[in-house]
């Protein structure tokens, strides 16, 4: 992502100081764990300064190194004087380097990621994980639903179907089609299981890429679920859209089952909008 400036500091008042008039449209703070409480999280994002912090007992150094390896890798900007010195951190921090403020809706949901280095790759994200965890997939399908409600994305004026893949969206679709007042809804598999029936009609499968998954994947359709998605409008919904691989894989293979995606929506998105129909994003988050 281009556009971003980053500098570490020792509380909010600089930070706030010192990036509010960087040019870049996105700007982000690294502050020591133990100098984010409540007030300074509000100061930032007053301030529109999007809040990273060092792991626990990290400190002015700590959060030096680690703007300056986000800059790097994530090809951002590192602030003027605001890196440090050219030390590392205190100790290999191994693949778990710090923390982000998720803001998916600002003054309704924030939650802090851990800052994840991708396996093989210098390349980090904030892990969105929503498996267990009640309250979080609660509230993102709460507030899914009151964004695509807005937009006029209803059943029957909109689609007829819900279907997202699994397996991390699915207590989120869950909150989701019960405050749509539905029931039904289709979760797509990331592999054959031995109890999909193989005749008349055998599954549908089509090979999708994600960024966070080792290797390759595949999306399934049980036969058993065609009757919910053939010839009907689709309304497909995934947590986190990256590179869009996993979304157009669906796409696809709801194309060959004839079904017509109608809209997509997702929690975050996390790149580049995917060329998929009419989609609808909670937040566009730095990592």
């Amino acid at each position: 992502m281009s556009g971003v400036v980053i500098g570490a500091y020792a509380d909010a008042a600089p930070a706030v100081a010192a990036l509010s008039a960087a040019p870049e449209p996105r700007r982000a703070a690294v502050l020591p764990r133990s100098a984010v409480g409540d007030e300074a999280r509000l100061a930032l994002r007053d301030a529109g300064v999007e809040c990273l912090t060092t792991l626990d007992g990290g400190g002015p150094a700590d959060a030096a190194w680690l703007a300056r390896e986000l800059a790097e890798a994530q090809g951002w900007r590192l602030m003027d004087g605001a890196g440090g010195g050219g030390g590392g951190a205190a100790g290999d921090p191994g693949d778990v380097i710090g923390w982000y403020e998720l803001r998916i809706v600002p003054r309704a949901l924030t939650t802090d990621r851990p800052i994840t280095r991708l396996h093989g790759a210098r390349q980090y994200i904030a892990s969105f994980n929503l498996l267990g965890q009640g309250r979080l997939n609660q509230r993102c399908g709460e507030l899914l639903y009151e964004r695509l409600a807005d937009a006029g994305i209803a059943p029957d004026s909109a689609f007829d179907t819900v279907v997202c893949s699994e397996s991390k969206a699915v207590g989120m679709v869950q909150v989701l089609v019960e405050s749509f007042g539905l029931d039904r809804y289709v979760v797509l598999r990331k592999g054959l299981k031995n109890y999909m029936p193989r005749q008349p009609r055998p599954p549908l499968v089509e090979e999708a890429a994600s960024i966070t998954t080792a290797g390759a994947q595949s999306l399934v359709l049980d036969p058993l679920d065609l009757p919910l998605v053939e010839g009907r409008r689709v309304l497909l919904v995934d947590d986190v859209v990256a590179t869009g691989g996993t979304v157009r894989a669906a796409c696809r293979l709801l194309g060959r089952a004839g079904a017509t995606v109608a809209a997509t929506a997702t929690v975050l998105l996390k790149g580049p909008e995917p060329e998929v129909p009419r989609l609808v994003v909670l937040a566009r988050p730095l990592l």
